[in-house]
Parts: structure tokens; C-alpha cells; sequence
């Protein structure tokens, strides 16, 4: 009886080995999402933020001088704002100058003075300076730290509008700076223009 039982007790302890055990799945689940560090951005725009397709600053008409003189003009208006995207958390610099710095200046056919030219405080042949500037942040949690240098043209050297150093992600414009350019005595007459670019780089 007792070995009958032995063999009983171990029949069923395997058969209970052989059971199939229950699967459970999973209740967790894993979510991704990228986001870009998107893309630094200037353009000059209206007062409803569309880009300009021809921007332009019209200094007013002057005469004729035996001296040297001095016109001025407003470089970010209302109605042609510079405007600059930073998303990318980095400094950014936004620097103006001619097209071509090592050769333009102010061209009338064959008739030119220069905006880059300190000798003579600017007058002995031309020299533009640039002073004054807004900035209005429209965007962005944290005010980017900021400075506004302006300064004269020299050489192939920009000009720089806003020296923003903070690692900060903003969107604003630039407005209201003063262009002061020297013209020299006797410059013949005529319509002379030159071709600025304004420029932003992440630093």
C-alpha cells in the first residue's frame, strides 16, 4: 500500500510540471518624439511681417557743395523691419555692409564716393556711421542678452546692429537705427545708390 501511494504522489507532482503557464502581455509602451532645433532666420518685413521683395532707404535729395557734407536716413521702419528667428538656444550677431565690400561704393555711371573711408573725419572721400537701433522681442520666454554697437564703416569690416550673447531662444526685430553718410566737397551730381546686405550668424 505504502509503495502504491509513492507511485501515485509522483504521477501527479508530473503531472503537474507539464501544465502550460499563462502569457501575459505587456501594459507599457514606449513613446518617442523629435523635435528639431529648427533653423536661424533674418528677412526685412512689413508691419504685418511679410517679407519685403524690394527693401530700400532713400536718403533725402541733397545739392551740390564746395564742403563736405552730411545726409542721414532711417534704417528699420515700421513698414520695412528687420527681423530675426533664433530657435537654436546659441548667440547671434547681425552685421550689415555693402554687397561687395572690397570694392563698392556709392555709384552713380562712372561717378562713385566711398562709405568706408575714415580719412579726413569721413570727408576727404565719403564714410557712412550708424548709430541708434531698437530691439522688441515678439517672441520667447527669456529676453536675450543684448547690445546694439552700431559704429562707422571701415575697410571691409561690417557694422554690426545687435550683439546678442545669451544662449537664448528668441524672435524680435531691429528698427529705428540713423545711417549717417559724409559726402565729399564738389561730388558731381547725379543718383548714385549702393547695395547693403544684412546678415545673421550664430556664434
Amino acid at each position: 500500500m505504502r509503495k502504491k501511494l509513492s507511485a501515485l504522489v509522483a504521477l501527479f507532482v508530473a503531472a503537474g510540471v507539464l501544465l502550460p503557464t499563462a502569457a501575459f502581455a505587456a501594459t507599457n509602451t514606449s513613446l518617442s518624439q523629435v523635435i528639431n532645433p529648427g533653423t536661424l532666420t533674418i528677412n526685412i518685413v512689413d508691419g504685418t511681417g511679410t517679407p519685403v521683395v524690394s527693401p530700400a532707404v532713400a536718403f533725402p535729395t541733397t545739392t551740390f557743395s564746395f564742403s563736405c557734407q552730411t545726409q542721414t536716413a532711417t534704417f528699420g521702419t515700421a513698414s520695412q523691419k528687420v527681423k530675426v528667428s533664433n530657435p537654436v538656444l546659441s548667440g547671434v550677431k547681425v552685421d550689415i555692409n555693402a554687397q561687395t565690400p572690397a570694392s563698392d561704393n556709392w555709384t552713380n555711371g562712372s561717378e562713385t564716393y566711398s562709405y568706408k573711408d575714415a580719412a579726413g573725419s569721413g570727408c576727404t572721400n565719403g564714410q557712412m556711421s550708424i548709430s541708434g537701433g531698437t530691439f522688441t522681442q515678439t517672441a520667447g520666454a527669456n529676453a536675450p542678452t543684448h547690445t546694439l554697437p552700431g559704429g562707422a564703416f571701415s575697410s571691409t569690416s561690417p557694422v554690426t546692429l545687435m550683439n546678442n550673447t545669451s544662449t537664448t531662444a528668441w524672435e524680435g526685430e531691429l528698427t529705428g537705427y540713423t545711417l549717417s553718410q559724409k559726402i565729399p566737397a564738389e561730388q558731381a551730381d547725379g543718383s548714385y545708390s549702393l547695395t547693403m546686405v544684412v546678415s545673421a550668424i550664430a556664434q
